[in-house]
């Protein structure tokens, strides 16, 4: 299959100077905020636990913006339905957009996997959405998937900089192996076109739940690892520049987290042929408890990257 058929038709562009993108710093935040599902004995439901996750990210994305180099936030979320993605850009306020459908319909039905930001910090130059399927222009499944799933990729041009970037965010399929290691390769191949369009060496950020772990070979992140071109920012980060917990999903059974242990949100980076194109100067799993109340099951996670 060729990914250029599927982008086409795309307006190429250039890629900024060397000069002007080596200033952008970056912070990616990758969360999967939980569907609001019934409540039950421990997950409490999204009215309680929304403001709480909007409160999170939002302070987390002000931080960046008050630090000395001014960081441009970009936030991808996973499973969050039409109704959650209104709280959430109300809760963060005027200044926030967000890219990105519902993925049952292409519209606003099923859960959606947006990249969020401020146009007046990351202006869209392109964008392009995929389904992670045989046919990748509908919403669609691959064979023996639970969920129809798809891979948003934008380029963005810094506001502060005028450096421009790919930032991608996906939540692969949690029942099929086959779905998700097959997936992660369309995922790939529409990164790598994106960026051939609008630039050699355009550097690439990509977030999302894999539902796969490390140590996984024949799933998607042995699938990562194989193909090379983006790394994960866990392994790039020096060991003093890590912070937080090991383990992204909790589960919301406070009796359970011990036993589940899994990380299965990330950071790629990339691309990674073209040599240190990013600096990964900080890696933090952070909490998803406020106050005795767990805000999702997942634990979002925030990486800080320069352009080297």
């Amino acid at each position: 299959m060729r990914w250029q058929a599927l982008l086409a038709p795309m307006i190429t562009a250039a890629v900024t100077t060397t000069a002007t993108a080596a200033a952008l710093s970056l912070r990616v935040i990758t969360s999967n905020i939980r569907y609001a599902a019934s409540a039950s004995t421990y997950e409490r439901p999204w009215s309680v636990r929304g403001p709480l996750l909007i409160d999170k990210v939002k302070s987390i994305a002000a931080a960046a913006a008050a630090a000395a180099v001014n960081t441009t936030s970009v936030i991808g979320m996973q499973e969050v339905l039409h109704a959650q993605l209104v709280d959430i850009l109300d809760g963060l306020g005027p200044d926030w957009t967000y890219l990105g459908t519902g993925r049952d319909d292409g519209k606003e039905k099923g859960e959606y996997c947006p990249i969020i930001y401020q146009p007046a910090r990351a202006r869209l130059v392109y964008s392009t959405q995929k389904w992670l399927s045989p046919t990748p222009d509908v919403p669609s499944f691959w064979p023996g998937a639970g969920s129809r799933r798809y891979v948003l990729v934008a380029v963005f041009e810094d506001g502060r900089t005028g450096a421009r970037f790919v930032a991608a965010n996906t939540h692969l399929d949690n029942a099929s192996e086959e779905a998700r290691s097959e997936g992660v390769r369309i995922v790939l191949g529409v990164i790598r076109d994106v960026q051939a369009a609008y630039g050699p060496g355009l550097p690439v950020a990509l977030s999302g739940d894999f539902n796969s772990q490390p140590g996984e070979d024949g799933d998607a992140y042995g699938v990562m690892v194989s193909d090379g071109y983006l790394g994960d920012v866990y392994r790039l980060v020096g060991e003093g520049d890590r912070f937080g917990p090991y383990e992204t999903y909790t589960g919301f059974n406070p009796g359970q987290v011990e036993s589940v242990k899994q990380r299965i949100d990330f950071v790629w980076v990339g691309p990674q042929e073209e040599g240190n194109v990013w600096n990964v100067e900080r890696y933090e799993v952070l909490s998803n408890i406020v106050n005795g109340v767990y805000f999702s099951d997942h634990r979002p996670v925030v990486v800080d990257i320069t352009l080297s």
